[in-house]
């Protein structure tokens, strides 16, 4: 059985940043509702959606949970990796095409395998939560508030040729509530030939997305103020700051609090097992923090 590890990392920083569900568009009833047959074959033959959403304030997102069912309950066997990208909007579409790789992507997964970045998790009878790491990927992943986004998913299964008539098709769920927004586009032939973006009138797919929800001032320092290098690492990390450090914590994946300290700017990691951290820095000013990849 394919089920890996996801990293939930819970922090409790400060007032201005919190970590929790900040979107979430359910499926009204398990069983119950609209469905959208999304996935990718062996044959590279591929048919998908994607739902818009819109964050009420700027926010990193850690992970993605994808809610949807399997006829056949084989997902966790057929599943060999994944597809999600986050797009911009283009006057109402996705600003990119999934299928073709035009456009770039705000964030951008494409797994072609079953030992990292994503878990898969039969939750009842043949209902499934796909759960992929976001913040297992380099850097940080911030997506603005009040601001109109896409989101493309398709697991890619063992499966020599798409049918959507197949129990092994993976079907994503619609959701009850939601951004009313929803498009779909395919690779194929006939009825179910989406070559472009074409709407369809739902309330969007069933998904949920997990965050720090971000300050004013530390979203600007995730792009200028400070920066921590190597990263990922193998030891220690440098900090370059216009102001001047005067506290460090560090974090593990459970929300362990790790004793470390910092000397003339440099955090020693080399006694740390691998895995991702998450390091707050604290200045006169404000508070930041910086996902750290120890390798």
């Amino acid at each position: 059985m394919k089920k890996i590890s996801l990293f939930l990392i819970i922090l409790f920083f400060s007032q201005t940043k919190a970590q929790y569900i900040i979107h979430s568009q359910l499926q009204p009833v398990p069983n119950i509702g609209t469905a959208f047959a999304s996935y990718k074959t062996n044959n590279g033959e591929t048919i998908g959606l994607a739902s818009s959403f819109i964050l009420n304030q700027t926010s990193e997102i850690t992970a993605i949970n994808i809610f949807g069912f399997q006829q056949s309950q084989t997902l966790t066997s057929l599943c060999n990796g994944l597809i999600l990208y986050v797009y911009n909007d283009n006057s109402g579409v996705p600003a990119g095409h999934p299928i073709q790789q035009t456009g770039t992507p705000v964030i951008a997964v494409n797994i072609s395998n079953s030992t990292q970045g994503y878990s898969i998790v039969n939750t009842s009878d043949n209902n499934y939560t796909v759960t992929v790491d976001i913040a297992a990927l380099p850097g940080q992943a911030i997506l603005q508030g009040n601001t109109k986004y896409w989101l493309f998913f398709v697991p890619k299964l063992n499966i020599d040729a798409l049918s959507i008539y197949s129990p092994q098709k993976f079907n994503w769920w619609g959701a009850a509530a939601g951004t009313p927004e929803y498009m779909r586009i395919s690779n194929l032939t006939g009825a179910a030939a989406y070559p472009t973006w074409t709407a369809y009138p739902y309330h969007g797919a069933a998904f949920s997305i997990q965050g720090l929800t971000l300050g004013t001032d530390e979203v600007a320092d995730a792009y200028t103020d400070i920066k921590v290098y190597p990263n990922p690492t193998s030891d220690f990390v440098n900090i370059i700051s216009k102001e001047k450090i005067t506290n460090v914590s560090l974090f593990d994946s459970s929300s362990k609090r790790i004793p470390v300290t910092i000397n003339s700017n440099v955090v020693d990691m080399s006694a740390l097992p691998s895995g991702s951290y998450i390091l707050k820095l604290e200045t006169t000013q404000k508070s930041v923090i910086r996902k750290i990849i120890r390798k």
